[in-house]
């Protein structure tokens, strides 16, 4: 649960250590799910590389329409691969 930062200055010490402790396990969880993921989508790129690359170096006007989904599909899985801080922020920012 999202806490303002009145509700936590007026909550007793004990109440934050428990709450932080909270946190940490629910980012330990995160962050093992993310690498479960990574892992998934690393094996996936690697089995279908010929598709990737040959999406990844094709002109993007010379696709159909449901290539060019598949195109931006791949791109954005080789992304969060490669990057997915900066490919969360990207579809943040869109």
């Amino acid at each position: 649960m999202q806490r303002t930062r009145a509700e936590l200055e007026a909550m007793a010490h004990d109440d934050l250590v428990v709450r932080v402790l909270e946190l940490q396990d629910m980012l330990k969880e995160g962050l093992a799910v993310r690498d479960a993921l990574h892992g998934v989508l690393n094996r996936l790129l690697n089995a279908k590389e010929d598709e990737v690359a040959r999406y990844a170096d094709g002109d993007p006007a010379e696709l159909a329409e449901d290539e060019a989904e598949l195109a931006d599909a791949w791109a954005a899985a080789r992304h969060a691969v490669s990057n997915p801080l900066g490919l969360a922020r990207a579809r943040h920012d869109h």
